[in-house]
């Protein structure tokens, strides 16, 4: 009974997981540049004009500079703060997800190749952003390969390896969550989870080949 909830709390956590860091995208993202300077314009026509005018800005500069980290992930919050005043589900609000990701990705390229602890906690931070919005686009795929560059960067941090292995899994990429979750238990071998890591790796692992003594 006691390894049924266990078994049960961690598919929880694999179902949620997901959508979990989805909100606490959601939460960094959300009107977090343009509509901070709104507080006196109510007419939502007004905060639309304001977030286009802060796009138009946005592109400029990162022409202008197409180095400047700042201009990209400015760029990129911008797009999103569009993105939270479009028809759900829209065509508009998938475009402005994907120009919030190639602003995210440029902003990671240009500090991946920056030196120093600084650049390299911007570049973790652009980087889970980046997660957020593939995982609004939901293409868990892409999420996973985002959480590649993550765990390389952060090689001992044993959740990051977990909520790979749970994007992995949304994304059907059965290996890739085998190796996350394998290196998980490495990392954290006494987490309340690793009994039931262990067993979804038992299931999903590959069947070893047969040998020539089993096969006659």
């Amino acid at each position: 009974m006691l390894l049924d909830r266990r078994r049960v709390k961690f598919w929880q956590k694999i179902v949620f997981g997901a959508m979990a860091v989805l909100m606490a995208g959601f939460l960094v993202f959300g009107y977090s540049g343009v509509l901070n300077g709104c507080e006196f314009m109510g007419a939502e026509e007004s905060v639309t004009e304001q977030i286009d005018a802060a796009i138009a800005a946005g592109q400029a500069a990162v022409k202008a500079d197409p180095k400047d980290v700042d201009a990209w992930v400015k760029l990129g919050d911008d797009h999103l703060d569009r993105a939270n005043q479009q028809a759900q589900g829209s065509d508009a609000q998938t475009a402005d997800w994907r120009e919030a990701a190639s602003a995210y990705e440029r902003a990671a390229k240009v500090l991946g190749k920056t030196k120093g602890a600084d650049a390299k906690q911007e570049r973790l931070d652009v980087l889970e952003k980046l997660v957020g919005v593939h995982l609004f686009l939901e293409d868990y795929q892409q999420a996973t390969s985002v959480y590649g560059q993550i765990t390389a960067l952060r090689p001992k941090d044993a959740q990051s390896y977990f909520d790979m292995a749970t994007v992995a899994i949304s994304a059907g990429d059965t290996n890739t969550a085998l190796l996350a979750f394998t290196k998980f238990l490495e990392l954290d071998p006494e987490s309340p989870d690793a009994a039931a890591v262990q067993e979804w790796i038992d299931e999903n692992a590959p069947s070893p080949a047969p040998t020539k003594d089993s096969a006659e």
